[in-house]
């Protein structure tokens, strides 16, 4: 008899455990940072969204994350194109504004107008990947990662109509928060 409700229990513990979905996994809260060259940077600022309100143009991911000296910033720009879906997904670089496709603008150390130490023209990046987490006190919150850029920094030669490369810079980049409107 006791041998018999061992494998009832068995049977019952393993179908118990293999209906369990990887839905319910808990998802760890994600530590919201960026490095720079192998420099870490905590995030301190939330995303927002910005509409350049064109027909066909993608939205903007942008963050303006404060640094330490007065008035600065870092601005990092994701442009993903969704399609008619929204926004979550996964998307792969490329210029070229296909529907799944990113690209990634970073200007480091702007005061916003005409100060700026570099900018970048993109250039080589894995998988961004955008996933909806739910809300918060009923806002959504977002979860974006990037795990590696490779960011070609430098400036745009106007009289010489090209991009003048001044070198490439590690990036990857982790957030978790809201996306402002």
């Amino acid at each position: 008899m006791g041998l018999r409700i061992y494998w009832k229990l068995l049977i019952l513990t393993y179908f118990t455990i293999s209906s369990c979905s990887s839905s319910d996994d808990v998802v760890e809260p994600l530590e919201s940072q960026y490095f720079l060259d192998g420099k870490q940077k905590l995030i301190q600022a939330e995303m927002y969204r910005e509409s350049t309100g064109e027909q066909g143009v993608a939205d903007q991911i942008r963050l303006l994350e404060p640094l330490d000296d007065p008035g600065l910033y870092d601005l990092i720009i994701f442009s993903p194109v969704p399609g008619a879906s929204e926004l979550e997904g996964v998307y792969i670089y490329s210029k070229t504004g296909d529907i799944g496709t990113y690209d990634l603008s970073f200007v480091h150390s702007t005061d916003g107008n005409d100060q700026w130490d570099w900018y970048t023209n993109g250039e080589n990046g894995l998988r961004l990947e955008i996933q909806y987490m739910g809300k918060t006190d009923g806002i959504k919150q977002y979860r974006i990662v990037l795990d590696d850029f490779d960011l070609n920094y430098g400036y745009w030669d106007y009289l010489g109509g090209k991009w003048v490369s001044q070198g490439f810079k590690k990036f990857s980049f982790s957030y978790e928060g809201p996306l402002n409107n």
